[in-house]
């Protein structure tokens, strides 16, 4: 996932807005479970309607560069080892990630669709710049429906997930930070939850966690895809540090709790929008 792909030009215009501060997170929200996942997890599985009808793949997902909001998902359709397909985007709220029951390291992507629904899905290329227009032509395939109605200011924005992993992160006077390694994901609330950064020496030369409330991605004047964060370079040293191979915990609500205590912000499930409760709703309408 380490391709670049032109972002939006959109995103340009938002610039590098000054993050909001938020209350830390109190003890009593590390007993709520949320389901974490690398992108990398995510992307790349076979998409399952209740007939056991595969529908495609995952092949990436719109996210709201600036909020981390899962809007879409691009799902790979047709073809043969990549050739011949098409690219047809589904709303995210449709899509159910669900771990398999023999392999704690594996999950499952599980739909209401049918196959004739993401046939009649828009079509898209790869890297391809989405604005308002994508939401007006998902509402009139799928209807409207608050599990994917816009809630941001001004206009849409949508970043692939495959452009914002590898971004390099810098502060607000562009200083390297280090680089985006992975994305977090939670599904069930869909949002990235947290990026996983290699930090540069003066940084702390480690991988940190940073919760995507404290950044946002954006074009620099060389139209490169770069992560800005109001975070100083030298609060990242004593940041806590993401282990890959202790999984259980990076991915537990005590981790994600704890990111929260040392940046000064709420970790995402206080946030109404990715609450859960309007996935579900949109699910079970089908």
């Amino acid at each position: 996932m380490k391709t670049y792909q032109p972002l939006l030009a959109a995103i340009v215009a938002l610039g590098c807005q000054s993050l909001a501060q938020s209350a830390a997170p109190t003890a009593k929200d590390a007993t709520v479970a949320h389901a974490l996942y690398p992108s990398g997890k995510i992307v790349g599985l076979n998409l399952r309607n209740d007939s056991e009808k595969n529908l495609g793949e995952i092949g990436d997902l719109l996210v709201d560069p600036n909020t981390g909001e899962i809007r879409y998902a691009v799902l790979e359709v047709g073809g043969f080892l990549g050739l011949g397909e098409d690219k047809r985007v589904v709303p995210w709220s449709f899509i159910q990630i669900v771990p398999d029951e023999k392999d704690a390291g594996k999950a499952h992507a599980r739909t209401t669709l049918k196959e004739e629904q993401v046939k009649a899905a828009p079509k898209c290329k790869a890297g391809q710049v989405f604005d308002v227009e994508l939401d007006r032509r998902i509402e009139a395939t799928f209807g409207k429906n608050d599990a994917w109605l816009f809630e941001g200011k001004g206009q849409p924005a949508f970043a692939w997930i495959s452009q914002m992993d590898g971004a390099a992160l810098k502060d607000p006077s562009s200083k390297d930070i280090g680089t985006v390694k992975e994305l977090i994901v939670a599904p069930a609330n869909s949002c990235v939850a947290y990026v996983v950064v290699d930090t540069t020496k003066e940084a702390g030369d480690k991988d940190v966690a940073l919760p995507f409330g404290k950044m946002n991605f954006l074009l620099d004047k060389n139209d490169q895809i770069v992560a800005r964060t109001t975070v100083e370079p030298a609060r990242f040293v004593a940041a806590p540090e993401y282990d890959a191979k202790d999984w259980k915990r990076m991915s537990s609500p005590a981790y994600v709790t704890e990111l929260g205590t040392y940046y000064g912000c709420d970790p995402f499930w206080k946030n109404a929008r990715f609450a859960g409760a309007k996935k579900t709703k949109a699910a079970d309408r089908e």
